[in-house]
């Protein structure tokens, strides 16, 4: 008897998500067949089955068989399917406006914690420190770091991308029909579905950060001054702040919670992105940029592994260690590529499973989440001279320079 309650507790979420997936199913198909009244019974009636079965599935299925990657690979796969044969079959308008309500959902809810996460998480690490003199170091340290290693990143992106030549494989008729696609794409923009309204308009104006930030992220810099700034304030005072790091320290505690819960959206969210992508742009346009995506993939690849050998020369971590205690936040971070989704679970495997200093982790990683993108650099420059190869233009040593400072 005694274990009851905390098994209803523990189960309130799934069962609360449960619901409102039913009612979310429900009016995703209503908003459908409103948006055309008068369709054939046999496509309401796929649409609603449909939608209803993948829902059932992720939720009530696939959750109990598998772990949270492998879920998110299954539903990478059954996305790129779904989109194609939306194509195929002629329902890829449900599927890029309705369907893709779900993986608009998920992102927003991302988006919603990021700011107070990485604001909290600095702060309590900023704190853990103890003493405010091992800031000025530490943080030395850090912006050295983070721009030694985006520096070599991107290094390997231009080698790479001078090497391979991956515009270059993209020939003249494939670059017009991308053209074409993507200008039917903008003028499908002008006059929205009521899905579409849903995704840009209705989700947006309710589920959104509390902190405003721009596409660029100018904000989150401040943020992150502010955070770091406070945590120094209140170590001054610890006789004082100790109610109010005890405060804080529940609300990162909270903010991981929140995470963990979003993500039980991650498989169905991922599912609908990929979905949505490929019902929009088909897997003709997946396959003419193959070889562009394989050298991103080949480059994060060889600078994971630098990565890898700084932790071991460094730090005096071995490979087979950090893999081995890393390996869920590594799962985690290849199926949703976000780092900020990862933050926490990156987190408790730096100080559970690694075992080192919370403090340190806990001021550096957020930071990191949010202004050591070496990824981002990588895939940016390659994208850059990847655009200049596909449409005949040479990037002198010149530009290439500028293209590095500014991925840097």
């Amino acid at each position: 008897m005694a274990n009851k309650p905390e098994a209803t507790a523990t189960a309130f979420p799934f069962a609360a998500l449960g619901g409102c997936a039913a009612i979310a199913g429900a009016i995703v198909a209503g908003a459908a067949v409103f948006d055309n009244p008068a369709p054939a019974i046999g496509t309401t009636l796929f649409n609603g089955v449909f939608l209803w079965a993948v829902l059932a599935f992720f939720f009530l299925v696939l959750r109990r068989l598998v772990t949270m990657p492998i879920q998110i690979f299954i539903a990478m796969i059954m996305g790129i399917a779904v989109g194609g044969l939306s194509r195929t079959f002629g329902f890829d308008v449900f599927v890029t406006d309705y369907l893709g309500i779900f993986g608009e959902l998920f992102l927003l809810l991302l988006k919603m914690i990021i700011v107070p996460m990485v604001f909290v998480s600095i702060l309590m690490g900023v704190a853990g420190l103890g003493d405010v003199r091992r800031l000025g170091p530490l943080g030395v340290k850090t912006l050295l770091y983070f721009l030694s290693v985006t520096s070599v990143a991107v290094v390997i992106g231009l080698v790479l991308v001078n090497v391979i030549r991956p515009g270059e494989y993209i020939d003249a008729d494939k670059r017009t029909s991308l053209l074409e696609s993507a200008a039917a794409g903008k003028s499908a923009d002008e006059e929205l579905s009521t899905g579409m309204i849903i995704q840009k308009e209705t989700l947006p104006s309710f589920i959104q950060s509390p902190v405003r930030t721009d596409e660029y992220g100018v904000g989150v810099m401040a943020i992150i001054v502010f955070a770091m700034l406070l945590g120094a304030g209140l170590t001054a005072h610890p006789d004082k702040s100790a109610t109010a790091l005890n405060t804080f320290r529940a609300i990162d505690d909270a903010m991981v919670t929140l995470i963990m819960w979003i993500m039980v959206l991650a498989p169905v969210g991922v599912f609908a992105l990929m979905s949505k992508a490929i019902g929009a742009l088909g897997v003709d346009y997946l396959a003419s940029l193959a070889v562009y995506v394989i050298t991103v993939l080949l480059g994060l690849f060889i600078h994971f592994w630098v990565l890898i050998g700084i932790a071991w020369v460094f730090g005096g971590i071995p490979p087979m260690r950090y893999l081995k205690g890393m390996a869920p936040a590594l799962q985690l971070a290849f199926t949703t590529s976000s780092s900020n989704a990862t933050l926490p679970l990156n987190i408790h495997c730096a100080t559970e499973r690694v075992g080192i200093n919370k403090g340190v982790v806990k001021f550096i990683l957020p930071i990191g989440a949010t202004a050591n993108m070496d990824g981002t650099a990588l895939y940016t420059t390659v994208a850059a001279l990847f655009v200049a190869q596909a449409y005949g233009i040479e990037l002198g040593l010149q530009q290439q320079i500028i293209v590095f400072l500014t991925a840097v």
